[in-house]
């Protein structure tokens, strides 16, 4: 339980590094910093899960990291819909085209299978496993 916990915050660091960025690009102050909660690290100085977190999880926590970011992305659809017009091509419309018909199951065998041909490579982070091994190439499938 203590790795799916662990997994899961790992899942929304994506995320939440999205709406920070989105919200300081929205400021009033433009680009301007601003400063971490007392106490607590910025989520732009998270990490993300890699495969070394990945190798240690077990098949449940390795399903709740991947339904965890495919929730993330399907927020951002629902906001890219009410608020970004549909010609405009978005991330998380990306991500929904390149991941969107790939079960939980397909998507842990098949980062499994890369991070088994890559053994030298465990730091990758799976969101990057995610995009260059499964969306980045049915995205180039449709060109």
């Amino acid at each position: 339980m203590r790795n799916a916990l662990k997994l899961a915050y790992l899942a929304s660091i994506p995320f939440l590094a999205i709406i920070v960025f989105l919200a300081i690009a929205a400021s009033p102050a433009g680009h301007a910093q601003t400063p971490a909660l007392s106490g607590t690290t910025p989520v732009t100085q998270q990490r993300f899960a890699d495969g070394n977190d990945w190798s240690k999880a077990s098949l449940d926590e390795k399903r709740a990291f991947l339904f965890g970011i495919a929730n993330a992305i399907s927020v951002a659809l629902g906001w890219d819909e009410r608020h970004v017009p549909a010609s405009q091509t978005t991330f998380s419309r990306r991500a929904r085209d390149g991941l969107g018909e790939t079960s939980l199951g397909e998507g842990v065998k098949r980062i499994d299978a890369w991070y088994a041909a890559n053994p030298g490579r465990l730091e990758t982070p799976v969101v990057a496993v995610m995009w260059l091994d499964i969306a980045k190439p049915r995205l180039q499938g449709r060109k």
